[in-house]
């Protein structure tokens, strides 16, 4: 069987079956090529070859379109699954924490921003990147555990962040910590 060189379309290449003098014009390829084992095959062979057995252990590779893998503004889009659920994940994680540290520290949630900006920046980031990388993966399906569900979550989400917003706006008017 004679191999055909792989190279760039409009590229001159030496074959590997050809003598060191011998230059070959290479051809574009009419149809998608497919690379497996060391052969390169035209999806017509490549179907023919899983047809026949010849490669048996192979699974086609899907590409990012054909799995349906969400891109960012899908994802973060105003009716995105990301917002809303961010957004809530993230107010729970504020107001709990800031209702404990005011609870420690008689510090409202604006003073204590302000000691320590790097560190609640850093794990509001880390909470965000968590929440997105199962949407990215589709691992993320919605799913159930015990009285944790979606709809439970979403809420609570929403929920948080009224009473955050809250917190910030009567710590404002008062001018101190809510406790």
């Amino acid at each position: 069987m004679r191999r055909t060189p792989r190279c760039i379309p409009g590229r001159l290449a030496i074959s590997r079956a050809a003598s060191q003098n011998e230059v070959v014009e290479a051809q574009a390829p009419t149809e998608p090529t497919v690379f497996y084992g060391g052969n390169s095959y035209t999806e017509s062979e490549w179907a023919a070859a899983v047809r026949s057995g010849r490669i048996a252990d192979a699974q086609p590779v899907a590409s990012s379109s054909e799995r349906n893998v969400p891109d960012i503004g899908e994802i973060m889009a105003f009716s995105g699954p990301a917002p809303e659920r961010i957004n809530g994940r993230l107010a729970m994680l504020g107001f709990v924490a800031a209702v404990a540290a005011e609870l420690v520290s008689g510090k409202g949630v604006l003073s204590q921003w302000a000691q320590e900006p790097t560190l609640i920046t850093v794990t509001f980031v880390l909470f965000a990147a968590g929440s997105l990388a199962p949407l990215f993966n589709n691992a993320d399906k919605g799913q159930s555990l015990g009285p944790f569900t979606p709809a439970a979550e979403l809420i609570n989400g929403r929920a948080a962040m009224i009473g955050f917003a809250a917190l910030i706006g009567i710590e404002a008017l008062k001018g101190s910590a809510l406790f």
